[in-house]
This record gives C-alpha cells, structure tokens and sequence, in this order.
C-alpha cells in the first residue's frame, strides 16, 4: 500500500515538474572551442539559471551512449524551461523532445585551425587536472595522451563543427556568430533577442597556445577541416551581410 501511494506521488511530482516543449524559446547549439561556456552563461544572466538547461547528445561519430555524456538528456525538459544550450545535432535534439520546427536555433563558430588546437591543449589540461588531483606522476600524460597531430588526425576530432551543424543550412539560422568577433556579434545578438542587458562573461580560455604551432602544422590541420574552413567561410560571408543591413 505505502509504495503504491510512494509511486502516486512520485507521479504527480513528475508531472507537476514537466516542462512542455512548445515554451522553448531559443536553442543554441555549443560547438566545442566556440566560447559556448562564456555564451551559456551569458544565457543564464539573461533569462536565468532555472530557465536555461544543459543537454549533451554524443555525436552518432562518437558513439557514446548518453550515460557517459555530461549533461545527458532527461526524459523530460524541466518546468520553466526556455532555453536549451549544449553540445547536440539539432536534429536529434527535435527528434528526442518533439520540438517545434520554427524554434530560433543560435550558435557561435571559430576559426577551424584555432578551434582544433583549442580542444586539444583543454583535453591535456583535463588530463593533467585529473592527474594532479590523483597525486600521479605527470609524465603519464605523455604515455597517456596524443601529439597534437596525432588528436589531429583522429576522425573524431576533424571537421567537428560540420558535424554538430548536420541537416542545417546556415542561412536558416536565426543568428551564427563569430568567435574572434564574440563581443562585436553577442552585441548584435542582444539587439535581435531584445534584451535590455547583459554580462559578459569569459571561460577556459586556451588560443595562447596558438601562437606556439608552426606554420606547417597549421597548414595540416587545415587540410584536414577543409569542410570546416567552407563552414567558417559562409559564416563569416553572413555576417558581413547581417552587418551591412544592421547599419543606419
């Protein structure tokens, strides 16, 4: 009797808490090495902490399941849910909550050969963090971890901005920004959402590393994002459009 009346109210809790996917207002999709975190908060200044929610669907490249994710998706989108930020194909996003074709979707891209070397000098700090803390000898992460060209090379690792962006055409997006222009473009953005103010806000920030890659390696990395490049491109080439028409 009492776990019938545990599981009543175990229902009614979960209904009473169930977001509906029709009060989604924007999604924004966080390609990694794009200033996502620094955005996601910026988000949460905004519209505020309870009424934005993380969710991480792997890549089908990546082939992870969703336990092994960071923020996996709950069966249900929160009560009072209004924004959905996280590392996701929009297409399995939709797909998973029955969202609304004509929700705005956002997100912010980067310079492919920046981008690339961005995540592979955050994955060795996440290394050696868990390390230290582990109080393990260092030079495991040389046995452990990949050159950088080697993380390069990896087929997992190119053209990830593509992937996260497959099935969409950028001219369809409500707003693409640009990483090197973060501040210029989140100030364009604020204009189109109509928000009367925000913070900025900075997070793992790793491109000092760049300048330490010789020319040659750069010029690899390239050739091996070359569907990235042509996405960088398009951006870039939308957003000196959206510029020109923004201007009095």
């Amino acid at each position: 009797m009492f776990e019938s009346l545990f599981n009543f109210y175990d229902l009614i809790r979960l209904c009473c808490h169930k977001g509906n996917p029709s009060d989604i207002e924007l999604i924004s999709i966080h390609i990694p090495k794009t200033a996502g975190t620094s955005f996601r908060n910026i988000l949460k200044a905004v519209y505020s902490k309870e009424q934005v929610v993380r969710i991480d669907i792997s890549l089908p490249s990546e082939k992870t399941s969703f336990p092994s994710t960071s923020h996996p998706p709950p069966k249900h989108l929160p009560r009072g849910c209004r924004v959905i930020h996280g590392h996701f194909r929009y297409r399995d996003l939709a797909e998973f909550y029955k969202l609304n074709s004509d929700i705005p979707i956002i997100t912010w891209v980067r310079d492919p050969v920046e981008r690339v070397i961005s995540n592979y000098y955050y994955l060795r700090q996440v290394l050696e963090d868990i390390l230290r803390n582990e109080n393990r000898n260092i030079n495991i992460l040389n046995r452990m971890g990949k050159t950088m060209m080697e993380y390069a090379r990896t087929d997992s690792c190119r053209n990830r901005m593509t992937k996260f962006l497959e099935g969409l055409d950028l001219q369809d997006l409500y707003f693409i920004g640009i990483r090197e222009y973060f501040e210029e473009d989140l100030s364009d953005l604020a204009v189109m959402m109509k928000w009367t103010s925000y913070a900025l806000y900075t997070h793992n920030k790793t491109n000092k590393h760049a300048q330490e890659i010789d020319e040659k390696t750069k010029e690899e990395i390239k050739e091996l994002n070359k569907m990235d490049i042509k996405i960088y491109e398009q951006a870039m080439e939308l957003r000196n459009i959206r510029r020109k028409l923004q201007k009095p």
